[in-house]
């Protein structure tokens, strides 16, 4: 089966705290921690109009782009939770 954009994917939280259901999933630069790069998750049911939530911290952009492409491998084979590392 076949991605679809429209699709999405549970995630649990690295820190084990949030059990999301994301549609997209972005690399952003985690401003004044000493982890520098955040994988975010989009939802559309958050609190407080709360649309991105961090799903998990990484030391550099590169640890980050491989833990992104470990769960882009898994929307690819509709794994139904993935737990971030």
């Amino acid at each position: 089966m076949k991605y679809n954009e429209n699709d999405s994917m549970w995630i649990r939280s690295q820190d084990k705290k949030e059990l999301a259901k994301c549609t997209a999933f972005s690399i952003k630069r985690n401003i004044g921690g000493k982890k520098k790069s955040a994988i975010m998750g989009t939802i559309s049911n958050g609190f407080w109009g709360r649309t991105e939530i961090i799903l998990g911290l990484y030391d550099t952009k590169e640890v980050a782009k491989n833990e992104l492409t470990r769960l882009q491998k898994e929307l690819v084979t509709n794994a139904d939770i993935y737990e971030m590392n």
